[in-house]
Order: C-alpha cells, then sequence, then structure tokens
C-alpha cells in the first residue's frame, strides 16, 4: 500500500460515521465479519480497493468508491 488517496466527496454511513479514504474503506471493510467478507460485492471491492491503493489512479479510486459504496448499500450500512 504505498498511499491512500481521499475520495472527491466522503461516503456518510447510516451511523454518521465517514470514510474519506481508500484506506478507511478498506479498514473498514476487513472489520466486517468474515462471513460478509466472502459475499461476491464485498470482495470485488476488496480487489478494487487493493488496485486504487497500488495505482493511486484517479479512475482506479473512483471505480472503488463506487463498488464499496454497491458494497455498503447491499449490507445496508449505508
Amino acid at each position: 500500500m504505498r498511499r491512500s488517496h481521499k475520495f472527491a466527496k466522503p461516503i456518510i454511513l447510516r451511523d454518521g460515521a465517514t470514510v474519506d479514504t481508500l484506506a478507511e474503506a478498506r479498514t473498514l471493510m476487513c472489520s466486517l465479519p468474515k462471513l460478509h467478507q466472502r459475499n461476491a460485492h464485498w470482495q470485488y471491492a476488496g480487489e478494487l480497493l487493493s488496485r486504487a491503493l497500488d495505482r493511486g489512479e484517479k479512475y482506479s479510486v473512483i471505480d472503488a468508491r463506487a463498488q464499496f459504496e454497491r458494497a455498503l448499500m447491499a449490507e445496508g450500512l449505508i
């Protein structure tokens, strides 16, 4: 993990917490129970987050954020 990039707009969770960076998204994802982490939407989010952290390209960050939001919606966290 070379660096962490800020999202253009933070993600606000249902409990009021915010996720502002790729690193925070990864931390939140890793804190979920293993059962949830095995779901396809989380696995894909993890792949995109790792790629975005490695590359740091604008569009890889955008893609990772979008999939992370989809996974959060699927879990009812946003």
